[in-house]
């Protein structure tokens, strides 16, 4: 492929040390005579060579002689010459990734879209671990005659060292949620807890990827559904939705036989959670018996907080409960609550909790129908997105 190749540094659009073909060369006033890089910024001696900033940073300021004629010259002598990134987008290149396999020329400024789209550069095939143009690599997995590398069976050691990592990362978090409930809240060794719980993940990462290359599929997917068995034991407490979301579990205590004493009294009544914390936000649940029709209501109070000075307000998280059944996932019942009165949503006001916001109602019969009461207690998990 025709062309001059230089390397460009300085320039904030491109990756440093990034080699590019030109189809034209550069005016030499633009290239270090040294080094030959295409920089940002440069000095011209007298004597007509120029210096990127590293050569330059090579000869002393004052007293200096240039390193290919070894004229002398002055620190006053030099000029500054700037490479404006605009000029250099205007020159024709040819494409950096495909190289002869690509037909593109144009503008370097054309050239990131072009990027985007190129299939002329190579990567390795599964099968025959030969280089492939991206471009052709489907039809060439379809017709390649090579087997493909047996994989190893994982043994027992393997499987026993993630399911004790994931045990360890249990523990942590059961450590974490105890730290956060307690009235002394350290926030170092939450923050520490935090840590040790990301260093398990990292490492169950690695040995994940370690056993996916070494196994067949079939006993790769076999494999990650004993895990996803293992690792959701019965219990009320449930993992995020999605990445990045925030959950806690709170608890109605007693809540049957506080329903049952409303209906034999015919009258109305409001049980509340602990006072929980979670993504830096303090709140608690309230648990509304309106009358002694069966019917119960869901509310979520903001209280006041030793991170209120942490997090933003007013409060724009979207928020869900979830009636939680103690072993089946799939029986829970979501709930979503609206955030949108100003009252319910702004800085609580010192030793107080904000106006509570419903989740709507649900019919009792319901929650005793599908099972959703352990231990008489009422376990619901707050989601913060």
């Amino acid at each position: 492929m025709p062309g001059t190749e230089y390397t460009l540094t300085g320039f904030d659009d491109f990756p440093e040390r990034q080699l590019v073909v030109f189809v034209k060369p550069l005016p030499g006033t633009r290239v270090c005579s040294v080094c030959g890089v295409v920089p940002f910024r440069s000095v011209l001696l007298p004597c007509g060579h120029v210096l990127c900033q590293v050569c330059r940073g090579q000869i002393p300021t004052e007293g200096g002689t240039c390193p290919l004629d070894g004229m002398e010259f002055a620190h006053a002598d030099i000029v500054r010459v700037t490479f404006k990134q605009s000029y250099l987008e205007q020159h024709r290149v040819f494409c950096v990734a495909g190289g002869e396999q690509c037909s593109f020329e144009g503008r370097l400024c054309d050239m990131k879209d072009h990027l985007t789209e190129c299939g002329s550069d190579k990567g390795r095939c599964p099968i025959c671990q030969q280089f492939v143009v991206r471009s052709a690599s489907v039809e060439h997995c379809r017709q390649c005659s090579a087997e493909a590398p047996p994989r190893k069976p994982v043994g027992p050691t393997a499987i026993s060292s993630v399911l004790e990592k994931l045990g360890d990362m249990r523990k942590d978090l059961e450590g974490i949620l105890e730290r956060a409930s307690s009235e002394d809240l350290d926030k170092n060794a939450v923050v520490n807890g935090v840590n040790s719980l990301m260093e398990h993940v990292a490492t169950l990462e690695g040995q994940f990827a370690n056993i996916e290359k070494e196994t067949s599929g079939d006993q790769c997917d076999s494999l990650l559904s004993a895990l996803k068995t293992a690792a959701c034991t019965p219990g009320p407490y449930r993992s995020v939705s999605k990445h990045g979301n925030f959950i806690a579990t709170c608890v109605f205590s007693d809540v049957c036989s506080e329903n049952k004493a409303l209906v034999f009294e015919s009258r109305s009544h409001v049980i509340s959670s602990e006072i929980c914390t979670l993504a830096g936000y303090t709140f608690k649940l309230e648990c509304s018996f309106p009358d002694y029709n069966r019917l119960v209501s869901f509310s979520l109070k903001i209280c006041e907080g030793a991170w209120d000075l942490c997090v933003e307000w007013p409060f724009s998280k979207k928020v869900t409960l979830i009636l939680t059944h103690p072993v089946n996932m799939d029986k829970d019942k979501r709930l979503q609550v609206s955030m949108q009165d100003p009252q319910a949503c702004k800085k609580p006001v010192r030793g107080s909790a904000n106006e509570g916001t419903s989740a709507g109602i649900v019919e009792w019969e319901y929650v005793e129908r599908h099972g959703l009461i352990s231990n008489n207690g009422l376990y619901v998990n707050v989601e913060f997105e």
